[in-house]
């Protein structure tokens, strides 16, 4: 009898989904050894498989049958969680492009099908941020084609799909023609061939008689499953009645709702997608269960039935339940799951660093360097989208950074850090060590730390493990080959031959640093070669990776880098913006806010401290970084390659900042190469010389000219404040509680003024409007030479406004030159409480 499948309906599909997955599973390993790249992490074939598992597994687990739009859902979320690695994220994609165009119909005839091929390839090519034809794109986009230009029977799947399956095998057949790498290489594309094997799993699901006898295996214990849930034996009923609903709401935490709605009875099953959540629970009280579950979105498909009623027309006898198995149904996935690791320390930390690693060894490096998290999954093991949020759920930052550490795991991370509604960065590093140079250097601005990444050469060593021919290098069996920065440069029989080859090739006078992780196939040989040339600074460890025998990581002086670095002090109020490109580098002053410690400017914002000190009135204590601190910045700054550093500070009268560095300096017993000068100011007045400074030093200014002008600036600075409500002055000790209570009654608002570093009294002012008017006289008078202006304000709205009022003043005065608006944080904040003012600085002349 001939078989015909005119459409496809929610139960086909299913078989079709669950046989794709099963057939692909069995050429992964096929796909595995397409690897263009002779490396032994060959793994295209393994993530697209597991990918397309998590899918089967999520299948097979159903309770009942869905309609079409609840198994959309189902498949959608369970290939985004399980996707993993480049190609299965791809994979990914194109499965969801084509359950888009099919989720409002019950049934798929060929022409929805062709259709939902077309969406699964414009979704794929989205997917990826620079599409490369000769990959598994160009085969989704010739199966499309393919499927729009049918024009076999309209009434039948089989011939359909045979025609897209010869369609997808042309097209792999084809992708050496277009993509260079792989004819050099005598492979098809692997992530292409993996699409040919799931549209021949398509066609097995409704040919292939062992196929038809294993989904019709797995339909019946679907079935039983279901009628043995609903089997119980009357005698034993504690929860009479069986409770379903679904919420239509997916974004809620699913474990919290599983705790509560879990308390109301037994035998619950929970299945979240982003959309839904679907519960099904054995309950006394039904109406407790649908007023949890009803506070979390709209409850939809509710069904309460009493079991003892129904007892007496259960259809599946106990005995006969206990005869099926369905253990061999339900695949194994043999790679090692990912592990999580955490660093307590920094686990709470607002900015976190989260990294996927090889193993332990490596994980242990990373969190002693920084990092709050990391994830074991690193080569041939590449965790899912799943496993990569687990770990961004147990991270309390506020900002995340992900660092894959592999090209196929950036996709992934990607995907995970799109689901979270935090502040998720992805850095696109490539290997182990270009994440561990992030990771260790964290302090440091991020554009520039990524400029620095560019100049720097990551280097795994690994034996080839096929013949081939890459970047015109023959490459035999067995080889020692280098992959630098990802790229096969660089071959030798023996290993101690390749590194003297790197080292000849990569490093010269302006290599600073040689970190090195060896792995279990390192060699005495090699260890030696990789010791014999001195370098600035040498750090190694054991990683004991599998398959790469060596990690190098080879940091270069930037070339364009100044010879003379600035190193300020949060004081400053200097933000990331206003230093991008200059050699400046900001050390955070310590805060003390009730129970909590910060660290200005990189656990706490201004915003967010101005909040704390508006509302939870508790007087913040500050303080100067330590002297360890210090010296550590003052290395990292030496180790990039500077060989000067001019360190600008708040006024020595009002901080024992400079002290500390003076102490760090000696530490170092650099006192030469360490210039500290007393900016015998704060915030916008400090921040000034900083980028006076900076700017100078890009100009190519020397070093005794940039010191003459930083004097300079520092006697000639005039800078006053205005401060809006004494309390806070009372609170730091500055005045006493009697001055406090009698000045807010008057509405007295101080003037300060900042005298060769110092803070005074300049005048007593009456309201704001007092305080505003005095300050307007100070520009207009100063104005009358030629002078620089900046205004600036922290606290509240009506701050703000105020230096509106003060700009407004200075634009009719045609010798001032207006520089600008700074935002004071914590460290005048702290003492003053909500404030403005203004600095002036007299032009060169």
């Amino acid at each position: 009898m001939k078989i015909e499948i005119k459409i496809l309906n929610p139960v086909r599909l299913t078989k079709l989904f669950i046989a794709a997955s099963r057939w692909l599973s069995k050429y992964a390993d096929v796909l595995n050894d397409l690897n263009v790249y002779p490396v032994p992490d060959g793994d295209t074939g393994t993530n697209m498989s597991m990918t397309l598992q998590s899918v089967e597994n999520a299948l097979i687990g159903l309770q009942s049958e869905p309609n079409m739009e609840e198994l959309v859902d189902i498949i959608s979320e369970a290939v985004l969680l399980g996707a993993r690695g480049n190609s299965g994220t791809i994979l990914s994609q194109i499965i969801q492009g084509f359950l888009d165009a099919v989720r409002d119909k019950e049934e798929i005839d060929i022409e929805t099908a062709a259709k939902a091929f077309v969406s699964a390839k414009e979704r794929a090519y989205k997917a990826v941020s620079q599409p490369v034809e000769g990959t598994i794109l160009t085969v989704i986009r010739k199966v499309s084609e393919a499927a729009m230009a049918y024009d076999g029977p309209k009434d039948d799947f089989i011939p359909f799909l045979v025609n897209l399956k010869n369609a997808a095998a042309d097209a792999v057949e084809d992708t050496p023609n277009l993509l260079p790498k792989l004819k050099e290489a005598g492979v098809v594309d692997a992530g292409g061939k993996g699409i040919f094997y799931v549209l021949e799993g398509f066609e097995k699901s409704v040919t292939d008689p062992e196929m038809l006898k294993d989904l019709a295996r797995i339909a019946n214990s679907q079935v039983n499953r279901k009628q043995k849930l609903e089997y119980i034996n009357k005698n034993e009923i504690k929860f009479k009645y069986c409770t379903e609903f679904i919420i239509e709401s997916g974004s809620f935490d699913l474990d919290e709702y599983k705790e509560k709605i879990g308390k109301l009875g037994d035998s619950m099953v929970v299945a979240q997608t982003r959309k839904k959540t679907k519960t099904h629970i054995h309950t006394n009280n039904p109406g407790q269960a649908l007023e949890i579950a009803g506070s979390l979105g709209d409850l939809n498909n509710i069904k309460i039935e009493n079991m003892e009623i129904q007892h007496s027309h259960v259809l599946v006898k106990e005995e006969e339940l206990n005869k099926v198995d369905i253990r061999g149904i339900v695949k194994e996935t043999v790679p090692e799951e990912p592990k999580l690791l955490f660093n307590e320390k920094n686990i709470e930390n607002s900015v976190a660093i989260y990294a996927v690693v090889d193993n332990k060894n490596i994980a242990d490096l990373f969190l002693k360097d920084g990092a709050s998290a990391t994830l074991i999954g690193g080569q041939t093991k590449n965790p899912s989208v799943s496993d990569i949020e687990e770990g961004l759920k147990k991270i309390k930052a506020k900002t995340i950074y992900i660092l894959p550490n592999n090209k196929n795991i950036i996709a992934s991370a990607k995907l995970a850090a799109k689901r979270d509604n935090r502040d998720i960065i992805v850095i696109d590093t490539k290997t182990m060590l270009e994440g561990h140079y992030f990771t260790k250097n964290k302090k440091m601005n991020l554009q520039t730390l990524l400029r620095q990444l560019k100049f720097n050469n990551s280097i795994e060593i690994t034996k080839a493990v096929r013949d081939t021919k890459v970047n015109d290098i023959e490459i035999k069996v067995g080889d020692n080959i280098a992959l630098v920065n990802g790229t096969l440069t660089e071959k030798a029989e023996k290993v101690e031959d390749l590194i003297k080859k790197i080292y000849e090739k990569y490093t010269n006078d302006n290599t600073l640093a040689v970190t090195l992780v060896r792995g279990k196939t390192a060699t005495e040989e090699g260890n030696e070669i990789i010791k014999s040339k001195n370098f600035k600074k040498f750090y190694e460890y054991d990683g004991e990776q599998d398959n790469y025998s060596y990690y190098i990581y080879l940091e270069q002086r930037d070339p364009s880098l100044s010879k003379i670095a600035i190193l300020t002090d949060s004081a400053s109020d200097l933000t990331p913006d206003m230093i991008e490109g200059l050699d400046v580098t900001v050390i955070p002053i310590r805060l003390k806010i009730g129970e909590n410690n910060y660290k200005d400017g990189v656990n706490l914002s201004k915003k967010e401290f101005w909040h704390k000190l508006m509302t939870e009135k508790v007087v913040p204590k500050t303080a100067q970084p330590s002297p360890a601190e210090f010296r550590d910045y003052y290395e990292e700054l030496f180790n990039k390659g500077y060989e000067k550093i001019i360190s600008i500070h708040i006024s020595s009268k009002m901080s024992g900042t400079q002290q500390v560095a003076k102490v760090a300096r000696e530490m170092l017993k650099r006192e030469k190469d360490i210039i500290i000068v007393d900016s015998k100011s704060v915030t916008f007045g400090q921040a000034y010389q900083v980028l006076e400074a900076a700017k100078m030093i890009k100009s190519g200014v020397k070093l005794d000219d940039i010191l003459t002008r930083l004097y300079e600036i520092a006697d000639k600075m005039k800078v006053y404040f205005a401060v809006s409500d004494l309390t806070y002055l009372e609170k730091g000790g500055r005045i006493g509680r009697a001055s406090s209570v009698i000045g807010n009654l008057l509405k007295l608002r101080p003037v300060l003024k900042l005298e060769d570093g110092e803070v005074c009294l300049e005048t007593k002012t009456f309201g704001e409007r007092g305080a505003i008017s005095y300050m307007e006289k100070i520009i207009k008078n100063e104005g009358k030479n030629s002078i620089y202006l900046y205004t600036a304000w922290g606290g509240t709205n009506q701050e703000l406004q105020n230096t509106d009022v003060l700009k407004r003043t200075a634009d009719i005065m045609r010798k001032i030159e207006y520089k600008g608006r700074f935002e004071i944080g914590a460290t005048i904040g702290s003492h003053s409480g909500p404030v403005f003012g203004i600095g002036i600085i007299s032009k060169i002349r």
